[in-house]
């Protein structure tokens, strides 16, 4: 499969090879599409976090510090 990329995304992949950050212009391809990837994972993840907190769903900023406190061993007045 090939890309059509514009000349100064080629150019861009070129340096990269070039300047041994990555072995063949495929693996930096490669990088780029599973940082994408994990990128738009992320904002799904964002997207469904938010609309749990709009059907109510959340907790309350208190009960996460309490939470944390708990769970980290953190006094109150710390």
């Amino acid at each position: 499969m090939s890309s059509d990329l514009s000349p100064d995304k080629n150019q861009f992949l070129e340096k990269l090879v070039a300047d041994g950050c990555f072995p063949s212009r495929q693996q930096a391809l490669d990088r780029a599409v599973d940082l994408l990837r994990e990128e738009a994972e992320t904002v799904e993840a964002i997207r469904e976090g938010l609309a749990s907190i709009e059907r109510g769903e959340g907790a309350s900023l208190e009960e996460v510090v309490l939470h944390l406190r708990t769970k980290y061993g953190i006094a109150e007045d710390a």
